[in-house]
């Protein structure tokens, strides 16, 4: 199935024009045609499937279009607990893979942890690009929801914050640390500290324990930043959804909400 990223879907409409990059990729690359299926993804929990109705180049500067029939919408609730990752950020195209990942695996957001061990956080052109990958990754895996990209965080801040926990070799499986959150606020969510290169430092650990912080562990080996925010979000989701008859994450088109629209 192809997703298209739309703006905000409004369950009254029966058409919906797809301009720019997105429309020439779907009829130059893909070659659609007019009566092909795709879904249309807001980023915003709405989705809808459609049908091509017709493309053709529009404008001076001889762009496509693509028109779209809407035949139905689904609206897709934010799963609970969401999975919150706080890191510093990985050096170079490493960041950009790890934001690219943890966007299909299905974590909520991502934003940079302060550490003592960590290095400068990321500039606002790096931001810029991080949140055109969540763009990108949409459209990849066909979650309803963007990953959020959040502001900057200490580590005295991180582990005040409601359903924080350590990443940690010797940490409680995820489906221990679910299991544990369940057991109360739900709504909370879960926030994953990954520590930096060299992990962190033996000051933040006391702090960690003795706010009461659980420790999660990613793998018995000692991983990258990346690969520990990843397998963390990822091991966490996974126990979701087998502790579940169904994900509440389903991907766009499995489910249509009442009061689906005909073009």
């Amino acid at each position: 199935m192809h997703y298209i990223i739309a703006p905000k879907l409004d369950p009254n409409l029966q058409t919906v024009a797809i301009e720019g990059e997105q429309a020439r990729h779907a009829v130059r690359v893909r070659r659609m045609e007019p009566g092909e299926p795709l879904i249309l993804l807001d980023g915003e929990g709405m989705s809808a499937e459609a049908a091509v109705v017709s493309s053709d180049k529009n404008g001076p500067d001889g762009s496509w279009r693509l028109l779209v029939g809407i035949t139905a919408f689904h609206e897709h609730p934010r799963p609970t607990p969401a999975i919150h990752i706080a890191c510093p950020a990985p050096k170079g195209d490493l960041l950009e893979t790890m934001i690219d990942q943890l966007s299909q695996v299905g974590a909520a957001s991502w934003r940079p942890l302060s550490s003592e061990r960590s290095e400068r956080e990321p500039r606002t052109g790096k931001m810029d690009r991080l949140a055109r990958i969540t763009q990108e990754s949409v459209k990849q895996c066909g979650r309803p929801w963007l990953l959020e990209l959040g502001k900057p965080i200490s580590f005295e801040e991180a582990i005040s914050v409601p359903g924080a926990v350590l990443a940690d070799p010797q940490g409680l499986s995820p489906i221990d640390v679910l299991g544990a959150r369940m057991s109360g606020n739900a709504s909370e969510g879960i926030l994953v500290l990954v520590g930096p290169e060299g992990g962190f430092s033996p000051r933040e650990r006391s702090l960690a324990v003795e706010s009461g912080l659980a420790l999660i562990g990613c793998s018995p080996h000692v991983l990258r930043i990346g690969t520990a925010a990843v397998a963390a979000a990822s091991g966490l989701i996974q126990a979701q959804a087998s502790g579940s008859s169904s994900s509440q994450d389903e991907r766009p088109g499995e489910r249509a909400s009442e009061g689906g629209v005909s073009p």
